[in-house]
């Protein structure tokens, strides 16, 4: 028999499924249509929503552009391979990038139809005119048509003003495809119009199927007519790409009619979280998809700065621009280096991972994970090396290292750019890093035990960075659903897997003893925090009180007051009772004045008042004045009554006692009323909260046993997450619940939680003044060391080259001047040396230390600076002669602290003689001089620190530091206070010596 040959025959609707139904969903194929930008060399590419009588949306690049030529050989030639056509001659279009192309299958330009049913594209190149072509993707849905009889327009324009005076003529060809003119007697013309009319027919009965009659119905070849006859690609909407507006030469621009839902949407101004559902779900799968679309996890040093490639969308109502996703990150990788926990590295074509683990901060360089067996690939199964970059934070805000801000700002970020994406030179492979891909398994593994696998796709933010070059193998499927299912592909993601699976198990997961040890640090950070924050928060409950009780009671307290000052005016005086009934009216009165003036009482007041300050000072003014002319009453009281009375008048004192123990019935009555109300609200939350607790465990597993009995899940998966849940509970109960416990046995044991509370916060307040102080005294210790070594060195240099200087021939006049700087050296030298017993390091050799010996330092210290002052510092025979083994670093700042002190109060005087007197008696050094003296109410704070009564240049540090010197020594000092063991009338210090002397 002869052999037959056949072929193939196409139907239009073949475009329809390469193209629209290819498509997962409307971000998706806009960025293929921005990756075709990208593959043109553009370096920016938008993608524009304009409302208007039906709404345009518009991709426009400003790429090389195509001529007529390439729009009929390539664009609308189905198939073509971007690397055959690398070779077939594109050398022509002059390119500015060194790119790796992103297209493979050569259908991506078809995504265009899943944007909108009507396409004009227009489009230019160096040193041709502008090609427009007009295409109604409707057209493909017809079963009936064959491929080769379409008839796509185009034509060539000198100007975008000649484009829009042309458009008549592309939709009358286009028209030609659906209404063949009735002179076209072509073969062709002949299939077609045998199409639509049997496609018509078929429309007409499905209606029908559906509905009861014809009404409403509008078949696709009358959808098509009636578009041909509306105007709307205007000139607003032309204008949105970068050639109409002059800012670039060359580019293509698509504009699509008929949009989805998905892209009207987006011209709705309301926030995500004020529309519906649907909207809702589409406004954020855009914006989460392509405001990642470039990969913006690499660091400054990996960008090519040579190679700019920027994507905006915008949505336009009216002339209102919203730039729904700009340039601007919200989450690069700066924001990825903030997070506590970091994966950061290379793997290798054999699967080894190294890099740098950040692990709450702390970082562990040189991390290898091996993988789980060797890989023997082949050409076309190999997986290629890769880069690995992910970030990871906890799910609970109390476990977590992070900053409480940076925390939350990290979490409501998760959701539009968290997940663990994959990038393909540095463009996003679709549709990895969504909630409906989970490639990697994470989610599947941490629904088995989330506390030992640990990565979250919400928690996760990251990506894994492919090559074309590098991972050939790695290749996207024709539907845009992700990588091929090749063995690459399978290899690929075992690797990454057990990256996942390893660090989550050595690093972050339940079993890491690094997590561990830094959970226990971050509780006890946790719970310190709290403690402050409850301490702050205490403080400003006490504040507001204050404030709150001084506005309401200082008009009532000024009232009292000036009631007071009336009564005293009449009865200040006892004398003006002339009878014990008199008396007694007064003693009741004084009685009932007490007991108003307990309710204007603040107490207890907080440590620090703040800007209440003012207000509580005029307050306690007025509080002190009453209280005064009260104790002034009762005193007036008692006295009269005891004038007036005998020893058998006990009536007296019995009616004292009634009315006191009226008073108090009262007060306790009123107070156990508002106790009352108090306990049974509390009573009523308390059992609501243990009612909770006590659901809480079922509540959360309910779920969970109604699977085990579906057999959904293994009894010893449920067991585990059981256990999990008990010890959960457990937790939360005794968070809930111990506090109550604990508030109320300290109630039982009649202990002051409020009072305690604000003592607390007092002792709290003080010691971190304290510590304040101290940091600045360990500073200027530390200081003086850093500077006295330099100055040393210095010293050392300048002393040198003046003795060389001098071994010069120098004229008279430069003596005099080496003369000069020789003294002003010494005096330096001299000045500096005085520093070294502040050094914190400072020398502590023992030498015989003198009276003498001490005068000398403290005169060369001082210089002309008492006499200056009129002060006149003596010694006696004793001091002079005395001496004792020891370190002068410790000895002599102490005499330097007594004599300031001395110099101080001395001045502050400013009476004449002024008078220093060292004198040395039974074993006791006395630093003597006819001040002011000490107040001996100050005694008991005089040797601590930062104690002082200097009102200028005094930090109270002194006279503490001569006592610890002194102390390290084994001397002791005190403040002389009587008077015949004075020396002058003022101040009188004795340092006891002990130790060795000489």
């Amino acid at each position: 028999m002869p052999l037959i040959t056949s072929s193939f025959k196409t139907r239009a609707r073949t475009i329809d499924h390469l193209g629209r139904e290819q498509i997962a969903d409307c971000p998706t194929a806009i960025s293929e249509l921005w990756k075709n930008a990208y593959d043109a060399d553009a370096d920016e590419v938008a993608l524009h929503i304009l409302d208007g009588e039906q709404s345009v949306a518009a991709i426009v690049d400003n790429g090389f552009g195509m001529s007529l030529a390439d729009f009929e050989e390539k664009w609308l030639t189905v198939g073509t391979e971007s690397k055959i056509e690398s070779e077939d001659g594109e050398s022509e279009n002059k390119r500015k990038y060194d790119r790796q192309k992103q297209g493979q299958k050569g259908i991506g330009r078809l995504s265009s139809a899943a944007l909108g049913h009507l396409l004009l594209l227009v489009s230019k190149k160096e040193h041709y005119p502008y090609v427009a072509s007009l295409i109604d993707w409707r057209i493909f849905e017809n079963p009936y048509v064959m491929l080769h009889d379409i008839a796509i327009p185009a034509v060539e324009v000198g100007s975008l003003e000649e484009l829009h005076s042309e458009l008549p003529s592309l939709y009358e060809g286009l028209m030609r495809n659906v209404t063949p003119s009735e002179e076209d007697k072509s073969e062709a013309a002949l299939r077609l119009r045998v199409a639509w009319e049997m496609f018509s027919g078929f429309e007409e009965k499905e209606y029908l199927k559906q509905n009861q009659n014809l009404d409403g119905f509008q078949s696709t070849l009358d959808q098509i007519v009636n578009q041909s006859q509306l105007n709307v690609f205007t000139e607003r909407v032309v204008n949105t790409w970068q050639v109409a507006k002059g800012i670039s030469e060359t580019g293509t621009a698509m504009f699509m009619v008929g949009i989805p839902d998905e892209l009207e949407d987006q011209l709705v101004m309301d926030s995500i979280s004020e529309v519906n559902d649907a909207t809702g779900r589409a406004k954020l799968k855009l914006l989460e998809t392509l405001s990642n679309f470039t990969d913006p996890f690499v660091t400054e040093d990996e960008k090519n700065k040579d190679d700019p490639f920027s994507c905006i969308v915008v949505a336009w109502n009216g002339q209102l621009q919203r730039v729904l996703v700009g340039e601007e990150r919200e989450f690069d990788i700066k924001d990825l280096e903030k997070m506590e926990h970091l994966v950061d590295g290379h793997v290798d074509e054999e699967g080894y991972f190294k890099g740098t683990v950040k692990v709450f901060g702390q970082e562990f360089d040189e991390v290898v994970i091996k993988p789980v067996r060797q890989y023997k690939t082949r050409v076309d199964s190999r997986f290629g090396a890769f880069d690995v970059r992910i970030g990871g934070y906890e799910g609970l805000k109390k476990k977590s290292s992070l900053p409480e801000e940076l925390w939350e700002q990290i979490e409501s970020k998760s959701t539009l750019h968290g997940g663990l994406r994959i990038y393909r030179d540095g463009l996003r492979v679709m549709p990895y890093g969504r909630d409906d891909s989970d490639f990697f398994e994470i989610e599947s593994r941490r629904t088995r035990n989330a506390g030992h696998y640990f990565w979250s796709a919400r928690k996760t933010y990251g990506r894994i960075s492919i090559s074309r070059l590098g991972n050939p193998n790695l290749k996207d499927k024709a539907g845009r659903e992700g990588l091929m299912d090749n063995r690459a592909a399978m290899l690929f993601r075992e690797i990454v897997i057990n990256i996942l699976i390893e660090t989550a198990e050595r690093f972050f997961g339940r079993r890491s003893k690094i997590r561990e040890e830094a959970q226990a640090d971050i509780a006890a950070e946790r719970a310190e925090a709290k403690a402050k924050a409850d301490r702050k928060k205490l403080l400003k409950n006490e504040r507001n009180r204050v404030k709150k009780l001084i506005k309401e009671n200082q008009p009532n307290l000024s009232a009292f007051l000036m009631e007071l000052e009336e009564v005293q005016a009449d009865l200040i005086h006892g004398e003006d009772i002339t009878n014990l009934h008199q008396a007694k009216e007064l003693k009741n009165l004084s009685n009932r004045y007490n007991e108003n003036l307990k309710e204007y009482s603040l107490s207890p007041i907080p440590p620090s008042l703040g800007t209440v300050k003012d207000q509580y000072d005029d307050y306690r003014s007025l509080e002190l004045q009453a209280k005064e002319i009260v104790k002034r009453l009762t005193m007036s009281a008692d006295t009269a009554i005891e004038k007036h009375t005998t020893k058998s008048d006990t009536d007296v004192a019995r009616s004292q006692f009634n009315t006191n123990r009226g008073y108090i019935t009262s007060k306790v009555k009123k107070m156990a009323a508002e106790g009352r109300e108090l306990l049974k609200a509390e009573l009523e939350r308390f059992e609501q909260l243990v009612d909770s607790c006590n659901k809480a465990y079922d509540a959360a597993l309910s779920e969970l046993l109604k699977d085990l009995d579906l057999g959904v899940i293994s009894p010893s998966d449920a067991m585990k997450k059981i256990d999990l849940e008990f010890q959960k509970q457990e937790i939360a109960n005794a968070q809930a619940l111990k506090p109550y416990i604990s508030a109320l046995s300290s109630i039982r044991n009649a202990i002051d939680l409020e009072g305690l509370a604000i003592a607390s916060l007092r002792e709290s307040n003080k010691w971190q003044q304290e510590a304040t102080r101290l940091n600045g005294l360990a500073q200027l210790g530390i200081t003086v060391e850093i500077i006295g070594h330099e100055i040393e060195g210095l010293d050392l240099t300048m002393a040198r080259g003046l003795r060389d200087l001098r071994k010069t021939d120098l004229s008279s006049t430069q003596n005099d001047l080496v003369d000069s700087v020789s003294f002003a050296h010494e005096s330096l030298s001299d000045k500096w040396r005085f520093l070294s017993p502040l050094k914190l390091s400072g020398d502590h050799t023992k030498t015989d230390v003198t009276g003498a010996k001490i005068v000398s330092y403290v005169n060369n210290f001082y210089g002309n600076a008492l006499e200056r002052r009129n002060i006149t510092l003596s010694t006696t025979d004793s001091f002079d002669n005395f001496s004792v083994y020891d370190s002068p670093a410790r000895l002599y700042p102490v005499f330097i602290n007594l004599i300031n002190n001395s110099r101080y109060w001395l001045n502050v005087k400013d009476e004449d003689p002024k008078e220093i007197l060292l004198d040395y008696r039974d074993g006791e050094v006395i630093v003597a001089d006819n001040g002011p003296g000490v107040d001996l109410v100050d005694l008991e704070s005089l040797f601590t620190l930062f104690f002082t009564k200097k009102q200028r240049g005094g930090r109270g540090v002194g006279l503490y530091l001569c006592k610890s010197n002194l102390a390290l020594s084994g001397h002791s000092i005190r403040y002389i206070t009587n008077s015949d063991e004075k020396c002058l009338s003022g101040a009188n210090f004795g340092i006891k010596i002990g130790g060795l002397m000489r």
